[in-house]
């Protein structure tokens, strides 16, 4: 190998060398700032908070055992939370609560694991939905589910597999496979 081609050699390797460090570098970089993202930015136990709408109306209250907001997503994640959604005339109407819930920053509000929607109004035939997991549109108030659901009434209970709802309407629909039996005690 002659002068010319080792200093090449020598050179390349440098430049191998500085090009990995750096590459080192940046992933070091980025796995500290991906775990800083995936650390809440708020963090609170046994909270209870109301939310208002800009007239000054309470439009629903939360409680929950434990909840965490994330900066990066807009999410905030409650564990058992319980939610209670008013109507116009600050009359509580559902009754909302679950093992785990996400909140989206678009006001989706996803219920995981032993979804129990409870009607708090006394003249409505629809009494009580529980599924696995649900969605609750707060804005629409509209909930939806794939999971299996079985809905309580006066002197009904269905089941089947699917939800599409509506909260202010006081309605629910099973979507797949209804079975429906009447005059019977609500299970």
């Amino acid at each position: 190998m002659n002068k010319k081609n080792l200093i090449c050699f020598l050179l390349l390797i440098v430049v191998i060398g500085v090009y990995y460090n750096y590459q080192k570098e940046d992933a070091a970089v980025s796995q500290s700032t991906q775990d800083a993202s995936d650390k809440p930015i708020y963090q609170s136990d046994d909270m209870l908070t109301d939310i208002y709408d800009l007239s000054g109306e309470l439009v629903y209250k939360i409680e929950s055992s434990n909840v965490r907001h994330y900066d990066n997503s807009g999410n905030t994640e409650f564990d058992l939370p319980n939610f209670t959604i008013y109507d116009q005339q600050n009359i509580a109407i559902w009754h909302i609560k679950a093992k785990q819930a996400t909140l989206t920053s678009d006001k989706l509000l996803y219920l995981y694991h032993d979804v129990q929607l409870d009607n708090l109004t006394q003249e409505s035939q629809l009494k009580q939905v529980k599924t696995d997991n649900a969605v609750v549109d707060l804005t629409s108030q509209l909930v939806t589910s794939k999971d299996p659901v079985i809905i309580n009434g006066v002197g009904f209970y269905s089941t089947g597999i699917g939800l599409a709802g509506d909260l202010r309407a006081k309605k629910a629909n099973i979507l797949e496979n209804v079975k429906t039996y009447y005059n019977t005690e609500a299970k």
